[in-house]
Formats: structure tokens, C-alpha cells, sequence
């Protein structure tokens, strides 16, 4: 991946509603996160290479936010002026491997390739309003609206701060819509932000291999 790379990557889990029942969780009452390993980052273009140890890789389009400026015990008021900017990452995840773990999120979230995460940077979206997809092949998978996530993008900064701080050039991933699903070889996965008006604002596409 060409760039400076997060000191940390921050995920959000059963951040919308209908993927927390999907996998048959929940709704929680507070945010649910987890960190995944910053070895496991690739750029656009690049290959999701699917483990010889997992039988079940699921894609995960994701909505995230980059952190401009340290957050320690931020407000929810302050929250969003410690944001740089607004980006796409998708949380590849060992679907087995999550299940056999029982809740412990590393090995199946964590390896090589297990984070594609694009390089468009966005400021200004009316967040509430846009939409996120995944695609794969061309074909939809994951269609919902930012407006159905439990916990908004200042919460969760907020939120997590008082645990840990967020440095410049943190990622902070806020969750996935329902639809997740296996990824095959030789398949290309696509991560699309939609604003108000329908219009294509940002995509992430990664073959897989």
C-alpha cells in the first residue's frame, strides 16, 4: 500500500442493525470495536489474497473516517472537528475462523490483505444522506443507508477516545450494512459511496485471489 500508513485501524462492530441480526447478534447498547493489524492494509487495485487456513472470507464494506487531529476524551460535541476527512475500507473478515474464536476478532480480521482501504479522501458529505454498497462482480450485495447506523461518526469518536487516543491518520471504520458474503478467487469486490442524489462519490475495488 503506497502512502503513510494509520498508526491503528479502529472497527466498528454491529454498528447497523440488520447485519447485527444477520449473524444472529444483538443490537449492542454501546460500540462494540476492535483494532485490525495494520500489516493487514492494501491499497486500491491491490489483491485480497484469501488464507489457506479459511474456508469462509466474507466481504465487509465499510464506511471510515481518517483522524486529523489527536483525540483524547473528546466530546461528541468536539468529536467531528478531530476528523480529516471521510474514506472507504472493507473489513475482510475469516467468517469460520470468527465463529471457532468465539468473539476474539484478530486472526479473523487481522491477516494479510484482510484491509483494503481506499485512498479517496472526502470532506463536507452529508453523511446521513449517502449510501453504501458492495458489489461483487458487478453484482449488489450490501445497499444501506448511513442514516440506519446505531452509533453516529461523533459518538463513536467520542466514544472510543476515552479508551484510547486517536492520532493523526487513524482510521476509524464505522461498520457494515447487512448482505455480507464469501469472496472466491478470481471475483473483484467493490466498496461505493453514494451521496444524496445517487451520484457515485468514492469506490474501493479489489480482486481476489
Amino acid at each position: 500500500m503506497n502512502g503513510t500508513r494509520p498508526g491503528k485501524i479502529v472497527c466498528i462492530g454491529r454498528n447497523f442493525r440488520d447485519h447485527a441480526k444477520e449473524l444472529g447478534h444483538e443490537v449492542p447498547s454501546e460500540p462494540v470495536f476492535f483494532l485490525k493489524a495494520t500489516s493487514a492494509l492494501i491499497g486500491p487495485g491491490e489483491a485480497i489474497r484469501l488464507p489457506v487456513w479459511s474456508e469462509e472470507v466474507h466481504h465487509e464494506g465499510e464506511i471510515a473516517l481518517v483522524i486529523g487531529r489527536r483525540a483524547t476524551a473528546v466530546t461528541e460535541a468536539e468529536a467531528m472537528d478531530h476528523v480529516a476527512a471521510w474514506t472507504l475500507l472493507n473489513d475482510v473478515t475469516a467468517r469460520d475462523v470468527q465463529r471457532g474464536d468465539k468473539g476474539r476478532f484478530t486472526r479473523a480480521k487481522g491477516f494479510d490483505t484482510a484491509c483494503p482501504l481506499s485512498d479517496v479522501r472526502l470532506t463536507g458529505i452529508d453523511w446521513p444522506k449517502c449510501r453504501l454498497q458492495c458489489l461483487v462482480d458487478g453484482a449488489l450485495r450490501q445497499d444501506g443507508s448511513l442514516s440506519d447506523m446505531v452509533f453516529g461518526p461523533a459518538f463513536v469518536v467520542s466514544y472510543v477516545s476515552r479508551y484510547m487516543s486517536l492520532e493523526p491518520g487513524d482510521v476509524v471504520s464505522l461498520g457494515t450494512p447487512a448482505g455480507v458474503g464469501r469472496l472466491e478467487r478470481g471475483q473483484v469486490v467493490e466498496v461505493r459511496l453514494l451521496g444524496p442524489d445517487g451520484a457515485l462519490l468514492a469506490s474501493l475495488r479489489n480482486p481476489v485471489e
